[in-house]
């Protein structure tokens, strides 16, 4: 059986695609990797076409879903994958909660400021609601300066299940992103590469 894991926030600019990507480019030199798409934006399509364009052929099947296709594609993706992992719109609607109610785990990234605490309280919410496992994980963090710990506790304080893990404010990821990859395959002995490392073996605990 396939693992879900929904990359999901209200608020745009937390690097939710970034994050989904820089997962998925690790992971697939171990598993069999299902990507579904289910932003207005396509970012992650684009990423994928990048990909496609730059090596023989796709190591990752991509699903270009909406809302009434949901269902159906995750089953489709379920197939032939081991881990499923979906991109949502950031919205906080019933698309959403429905995908939430398909998914073994949500993970929600947040940027070190307030205005990303206040987004991520609605969705952690609604993950609890629909009865998800939700995980915050604190992206683009600055290597200096003392917001990033109140803006942890403020998570906390909202009742945020909040992994240890944090992934740096870093060009890598930019980079590699531009490219179709992760950081796994254009910088393998980075700090960029360790965290995502990190990040991947904290969720993969979570899924047991």
């Amino acid at each position: 059986m396939a693992n879900i894991i929904t990359f999901a926030q209200q608020k745009g600019g937390a690097g939710k695609t970034t994050l989904l990507t820089q997962l998925a480019a690790h992971l697939v030199t171990k598993q069999r990797i299902a990507l579904i798409d289910l932003d207005p934006q396509k970012t992650l399509t684009g990423w994928m076409d990048e990909r496609i364009q730059r090596t023989v052929e796709a190591d990752m099947d991509l699903i270009e879903s909406s809302e009434w296709r949901i269902g159906v594609d995750i089953k489709k993706a379920a197939r032939d994958a081991d881990v499923i992992l979906i991109d949502c719109p950031g919205t906080a609607d019933m698309m959403l909660g429905k995908v939430m109610r398909e998914t073994d785990i949500v993970v929600v990234p947040a940027q070190p400021s307030a205005p990303d605490v206040w987004a991520t309280r609605a969705t952690v919410r609604m993950a609890m609601k629909e009865g998800a496992d939700a995980y915050v994980v604190l992206n683009r963090v600055q290597p200096r300066g003392g917001a990033v710990e109140d803006i942890a506790a403020k998570l906390a304080d909202e009742g945020a299940d909040l992994l240890k893990e944090r992934i740096g404010n870093r060009v890598a990821f930019s980079t590699a992103f531009g490219k179709g990859a992760g950081v796994s395959e254009t910088a393998k002995s980075s700090k960029a590469a360790e965290e995502i490392a990190a990040l991947a073996k904290a969720i993969a605990k979570k899924l047991r």
